[in-house]
């Protein structure tokens, strides 16, 4: 073993310590483990609360101090809960805690194109159970590729991927690699969903909540260009922090591709105004560098 790689395993041996110990403890109090460890980071960690300070700030300059912490506990309580769900993936799919959509455009859009074989691209944000669509799909033997962010030390990357491949494959890296993958997947007739909301240094200078926020193109080029559906799809977490509402709504009409994410920005947009507490407002979304925490 290399001295590189014994330094990996040391880093990440906190990490893979909580990992370990989450997987040994009953399933809701795994949850409400994951919510308290990201509560308690964003409740000391200067750095992280700035993020979240500075995007609420800029998306809604007039909110009180109050609804804003509101929203900070909230979004932890989330996503503290989503991260764990994500890393006990068997777990969330054995107990079946999401709820189906509703019959619409959207639904029949992918139920066609898993019928025909004729291929989909479903579209999403960080915000609720973003895996909890897949989770639906999985359940109605639908089989829907992924795609993620390769994480930085091989041995917790290998512990999140193996959880994403539960919910289905092939999970493509985000890179030039995993973009001709992509093309080549749906070119034969595959479902993909691709979360859209992250910060893209080249991406194109599109409207999110009021404000510029450079957005990649990619997912509508891909369904322009294969003439595919692009479907936007959602899991809101409901009030008793264990069920998952799977949203499906009518896929985005062709136009051009600039226009097509714009809808899908609108359209996250919504989802946001509506359920502010569930988004990942942690994201360097609208901004790469933020200002020194105070």
């Amino acid at each position: 073993m290399t001295d590189r790689s014994l330094r990996s395993r040391a880093a990440t041996l906190p990490a893979r310590a909580l990992i370990a110990l989450a997987q040994h403890l009953p399933y809701r109090m795994r949850l409400a483990f994951g919510s308290a460890l990201l509560r308690g980071a964003v409740a000391l960690v200067p750095r992280l609360r700035a993020r979240v300070e500075n995007n609420l700030r800029l998306i809604f300059p007039e909110m009180p101090v109050g609804e804003r912490r509101r929203i900070r506990r909230a979004m932890a309580d989330n996503f503290g809960r989503t991260f764990t769900e994500i890393l006990s993936n068997p777990s969330f799919h054995g107990r079946g805690y999401w709820i189906p959509p509703e019959p619409g455009p959207g639904t029949e859009a992918i139920l066609h194109a898993a019928r025909e074989g004729s291929g989909a691209v479903l579209v999403t944000g960080h915000f609720g159970q973003w895996e909890a669509g897949r989770a639906w799909m999985k359940s109605s033997g639908i089989a829907c590729a992924g795609v993620y962010r390769p994480l930085d030390e091989p041995e917790l990357n290998a512990i999140y991927l193996e959880n994403l491949e539960f919910g289905g494959t092939p999970i493509f890296p985000k890179s030039r690699r995993g973009v001709r993958g992509i093309v080549a997947h749906v070119a034969r007739g595959g479902i993909v969903a691709i979360l859209t909301d992250q910060f893209e240094r080249r991406g194109a200078p599109l409207d999110f909540i009021g404000h510029p926020a450079p957005t990649a193109l990619v997912p509508a080029e891909l369904a322009f260009r294969s003439k595919l559906p692009l479907v936007p799809i959602y899991g809101i977490r409901q009030p008793d922090g264990l069920h998952v509402q799977v949203v499906v709504e009518p896929p985005i009409p062709h136009s051009t591709v600039p226009e097509m994410m714009q809808a899908v920005n609108d359209s996250l947009a919504a989802q946001v105004r509506a359920h502010p507490g569930q988004y990942y407002w942690l994201h360097r979304r609208w901004v790469k560098r933020f200002a020194a925490p105070r």
